[in-house]
Order: C-alpha cells, then structure tokens, then sequence
C-alpha cells in the first residue's frame, strides 16, 4: 500500500439530511418482528424471508442509520478527532485495550494506555495504566518551565555549549560588582599589570608612562589628579622651553623640571617649585638646581682664589677663602 492510497475524506457522514432510524446496540423481540436492525445481530431473519412467505423487507431508514453512524466515527477520525474517557463505553467493550489513545477532558493531556482491558479513568483518582504523552514520560524532551533543571547531564550538557558550571565561573571569571575584591592573588595581580597597590606596599612598576604636553599651573591651580604623574615641556609656560616634569600631587603639589637642550650634548637647567595644601595658596617661584656644569653666577670653585673687594688688601693682595 502507498501513501497516494489512502481514502478520500469524509467531509459529511452518509444519509446527514435524510430519513434514518437511530440503530439500538441490542435487539428486542419487537425489532424482530417488525424487521428492525440492532447493533448486535444485524437485521433479523424476517428480513432475509421471501415476502411470499411472510418476510419483510430491509427498512431503507436503517440503512440510512447504520451507514450514518459508521461514516460519521470515520469522519470524526480523519478530521484527527481523539475520544475521551467514557465509563459506559470502556465496561461495554471490557476495558481499553494497549496502545489505545484518549484525549483529556480536564487537563491538557494525551493520555496513552499502558495495559489490556483498562477501565481506570486517566484522570480520576485511579489511574493506573496511563501516561500522559505530553508529559514526555520518555523524557525525551526539556520542559520550558525547567530552566534546564531537566538536562539529565549538565556536565556533558555544558561541555556541549563551551560554558563553564558556577564553580568553574567562579574560579575562572571576575564579577563585575565585586570590583576586583575577588582577585584571589592580589599581590601577583598588581604586579603583572605593572601598578602599584593602594596600600603603599613596595612593588618595583615597569614604567611611568608620560602624560604629554601638560600647561603650567598657575596662580591657586592645583593639580587635578592624586599621586605622581610625568608630562613633557614643549613651549607650554614652563621656565625653560624643552624638558620633562615630574607633578607629585598629594596634599600639597611639588613639580620638578628637568630640562633638556635642542643642541645635542648641551646641558639644560632643572627647577624645582611647590605648592602648599590651602586653598587660597599659591605656587612658589621656580628654584633652580645649581651643578657643576651650570654653577651660580659668580661662582668660584672651591680652594680657588678670590679677589678681595676692598681698597685695602691683605698682605700678597689675595684672601683665602
């Protein structure tokens, strides 16, 4: 048999607007004499006489009944129709038999029978023999309502979909609200980033990276960000035009300029200036650090001879100083 065998579907069930006798599931005494159908034995002998002898003919009307009832069950199937529970029904043909299939009445429910003549109801308080489909009593499916709690291996489950279980996560990643509290090696960690830990202890950082061109503060400016910072001297109010600073910003300020030549090889002065903690306070002039190859001016080296400043000299005309 092929799938284009199937029959054509019963859109309207034999006799629906015609004359037809409702067919009783069991014959009486007065069906048989009167030459009625019955479920049970059929039409009676009476019909099967010779009218020549005393028979009766069929009664078209039950024709009509029985192909009624017969194309209407088909109908009701092909349309995909379940029938439900039905007591009477199930003691009548001695109980459901395996595999048969009902539709629920109170719950959402396809409800499977499990064994031979069942006559529990699959939703009274015996139910034994049935299983509702829906339910995926093979567990082959996972319920939305869940949240995964069904998966009967989450370890091979989270393998599977490449994520982590929440102990896995909680040694592997950061949580964001937590701001770093849960770095488990907190030492090791400002020291592979190249910080230095709030607390002051000594970690040797890489490098102080420098800020750029920074504009000289002046007047009651204070530095805007805490700690140590480095920027560059470009023509940019500084004392001298090219050079490096250092800005220590804390409770009070302090900048150090150490400057640098355009001509290669040359020496460039450094200063060095400050600015106390108040708020009205301002910046000191810039102190310049005096070498050996940028002494003060006037200077003498140490031992050397000095003229005396007097119109009257000592003896020899030089003192010593």
């Amino acid at each position: 048999m092929k799938l284009n065998d199937k029959p054509r579907q019963l859109a309207v069930p034999f006799a629906s607007t015609g004359d037809k006798n409702n067919i009783p599931d069991k014959a009486t005494q007065q069906t048989k004499e009167s030459g009625n159908a019955a479920y049970d034995s059929g039409f009676p002998p009476v019909t099967m006489t010779p009218i020549s002898a005393g028979g009766i003919p069929p009664h078209g009307k039950d024709f009509n009944g029985l192909m009624h009832d017969i194309t209407a069950a088909i109908r009701y199937v092909q349309a995909g129709g379940l029938y439900t529970y039905n007591a009477d029904f199930a003691g009548a043909i001695g109980g459901y038999a395996k595999d048969a299939i009902l539709a629920g009445v109170s719950t959402t429910a396809v409800w499977l029978n499990t064994i031979d003549d069942n006559l529990t109801d699959p939703e009274g308080a015996d139910s034994a023999g049935w299983v509702n489909l829906l339910a995926d009593p093979l567990k082959l499916f996972l319920w939305q309502k869940n949240n995964l709690s069904d998966l009967q291996n989450k370890g091979t489950a989270r393998d599977n979909l490449q994520v982590y279980s929440q102990e896995q996560t909680d040694l592997k990643y950061l949580a964001k609200d937590q701001n770093g509290s849960d770095i488990p090696e907190k030492p090791l960690f400002v020291q592979n980033i190249g910080a230095l830990p709030a607390n002051g202890t000594a970690v040797a950082a890489n490098r102080l990276a420098s800020r750029g061109a920074l504009p000289a503060l002046t007047g009651t400016t204070r530095g805007s960000d805490s700690g140590l910072i480095m920027g560059e001297v470009y023509n940019n109010g500084y004392p001298t035009q090219y050079g490096n600073i250092l800005r220590l910003t804390g409770t009070g300020d302090g900048e150090v300029l150490i400057g640098w030549s355009g001509v290669n090889g040359a020496p460039a002065p450094a200063y060095i200036r400050s600015h106390r903690d108040t708020a009205d306070a301002e910046w000191s002039e810039w102190a310049m650090f005096y070498t050996s190859l940028n002494p003060p001016p006037d200077s003498y080296p140490v031992g050397a001879a000095i003229a005396w400043p007097s119109d009257v000299l000592p003896d020899g005309g030089y003192a010593f100083m």
